[in-house]
C-alpha cells in the first residue's frame, strides 16, 4: 500500500515536471511573438513599464486568470486543495473588494462627507433645512452600528433593533416594489380578442386576426396556470381539471425554456474561457 503511494505521487511529480517544462518552453514562444507587444498594450501595460517589463506583467495577469479558470473547473473532478484555495482568495477577495466599496461609496461619500458639510454650513450661517438634513444622517449611522452588538454575548439583544429596522423596512420596500411590479402584469393581461381598427390603427384585417389569436393563446395559458394554483375548491368539475392539467403542461414548458437559457447562459461562459486559455493563455490561435 505504501508502495503504490509512493509510485502515485512521484507519477503526479513527474506529470507536474513535464508541465512545467512545456510551459516555460511556451512562455518562451509566446515572449518571442512580436504581437505579445501589442497585447500588453491593449491591456494597459504600457507608460513605466515598456518592453520586457510590460510584457512579464501581462503574462503574470494571464498566467493567474488561467490558473483560477482551472482550479474552478477541477471541482468536476472531485473537490481539491487547489480548487479551494482559488475558492478561498476569491471570497477574500470578494469580501476586502466589498468592505473598500462600502466604506469609499456608502460611509464617506454617503455619510462623512454630508454631516461634514452640514456642520460647516450649520457653523457659518446658521441653522438651516439642508444642513440640519445633513446632520440627522448621524441617526442611522447610529442605528448601523447596533448591528456589531452581535459580537457580544451580553448584549446581543441591542443588535435586535437594527435588525427589525431593516427587516421592517426591508419589508416595505419589497412590498411596494412587488406590487407596482404585479399590477402592470395584472392589467397586462385584459387583452381583447377582437381588436378593432380603433385599438390597431393603421393595421389590415389580417393582423387584427392574428393579434386576437395570440391573445386567446395568451388568456387561455393565463386561465389554465391560475386554475393550476387555484387550490380553494376540488378539480371534480372536467373543466376545472382540464384547465389545470393545460396550466401544468404550460409551466413545464415554461420552465424548461428558463433551464434551456440558463444553460446556454452558462454554456457562453464556458466557450469564453476555453477561448481564453487557448487564445490568450497559451497562445495557440495566434501561431
Amino acid at each position: 500500500m505504501v508502495e503504490v503511494k509512493k509510485k502515485n505521487i512521484w507519477i503526479t511529480l513527474g506529470i507536474i515536471l513535464v508541465l512545467l517544462v512545456l510551459g516555460i518552453a511556451n512562455e518562451i514562444r509566446i515572449v518571442r511573438n512580436p504581437d505579445i507587444v501589442g497585447l500588453a498594450a491593449e491591456n494597459n501595460y504600457t507608460g513605466e513599464m515598456l518592453g520586457m517589463s510590460a510584457i512579464f506583467w501581462y503574462r503574470l495577469q494571464v498566467w493567474i486568470a488561467a490558473a483560477g479558470c482551472i482550479a474552478v473547473y477541477s471541482f468536476l473532478f472531485k473537490e481539491n486543495p487547489f480548487y479551494r484555495s482559488f475558492e478561498h482568495a476569491l471570497l477574500g477577495c470578494a469580501t476586502g473588494y466589498g468592505c473598500a466599496i462600502v466604506t469609499r461609496q456608502v460611509l464617506y461619500e454617503k455619510l462623512v462627507i454630508p454631516v461634514y458639510e452640514g456642520f460647516t454650513a450649520w457653523s457659518a450661517a446658521g441653522p438651516s433645512w439642508n444642513a440640519g438634513a445633513n446632520i440627522l444622517l448621524i441617526i442611522p449611522a447610529i442605528i448601523g452600528t447596533l448591528w456589531y452588538f452581535q459580537y457580544s454575548k451580553k448584549y446581543f439583544w441591542i443588535s435586535r433593533i437594527a435588525m427589525c429596522i431593516s427587516l421592517g423596512a426591508g419589508a416595505g420596500l419589497a412590498f411596494k416594489g412587488t406590487f407596482n411590479q404585479m399590477i402592470p402584469q395584472i392589467t397586462g393581461t385584459f387583452k381583447n380578442l377582437l381588436p378593432n381598427v380603433y385599438m390597431m390603427p393603421g393595421a389590415s384585417y389580417v393582423e387584427r386576426v392574428e393579434a386576437g389569436i395570440e391573445n386567446g393563446i395568451f388568456l387561455i395559458v393565463t386561465v389554465g396556470v391560475l386554475t393550476y394554483f387555484f387550490f380553494a375548491f376540488g378539480r371534480k368539475n372536467i373543466a376545472l381539471k382540464t384547465s389545470a392539467n393545460l396550466g401544468r403542461w404550460f409551466l413545464m414548458i415554461a420552465l424548461g425554456a428558463f433551464f434551456g437559457n440558463t444553460f446556454m447562459t452558462r454554456l457562453s461562459a464556458l466557450i469564453e474561457r476555453m477561448h481564453f486559455l487557448v487564445a490568450e493563455w497559451l497562445h495557440i490561435s495566434q501561431m
